[in-house]
């Protein structure tokens, strides 16, 4: 067993005992681009034609607001929010702008063991 499964063992532990009550599901979703079957892209398609689609992803995590010594008003405004997430247990990698429990993901970090996502979501 490597550094990250025993993090992530660890984590999710911890999620399931200690920080249960504070633990949420969450739920994203991603307006994705589709392609057309000759893989042309959306915008060749005729109008009223379906040119995206949603992927939806799930997880859980902690929902936390930064401390006054994070925020900065040209990165971390005082009203952004802090979700801690394993990524073995989301579904998909989120990405910037992709929407989580009705917020705007700004911005995604990984620790450096690969085990969690540190996401900052700002309100839509």
């Amino acid at each position: 067993m490597g550094l990250r499964d025993d993090l992530q063992a660890d984590l999710a532990e911890a999620f399931n005992t200690d920080l249960s009550d504070a633990v949420t599901a969450f739920t994203g979703t991603r307006t994705v681009a589709s392609e057309t079957d000759d893989g042309f892209d959306d915008w060749m398609l005729p109008p009223g034609e379906p040119s995206a689609s949603t992927l939806t992803y799930t997880g859980r995590g902690v929902f936390s607001d930064y401390s006054k010594y994070e925020l900065d008003s040209d990165i971390i405004d005082v009203t952004d929010v802090k979700l801690i997430c394993l990524a073995n247990e989301i579904t998909a990698e989120p990405i910037a702008d992709d929407k989580i429990n009705g917020y705007r993901v700004v911005m995604v970090n990984r620790d450096p063991a690969l085990a969690s996502y540190e996401i900052q979501l700002r309100q839509v």
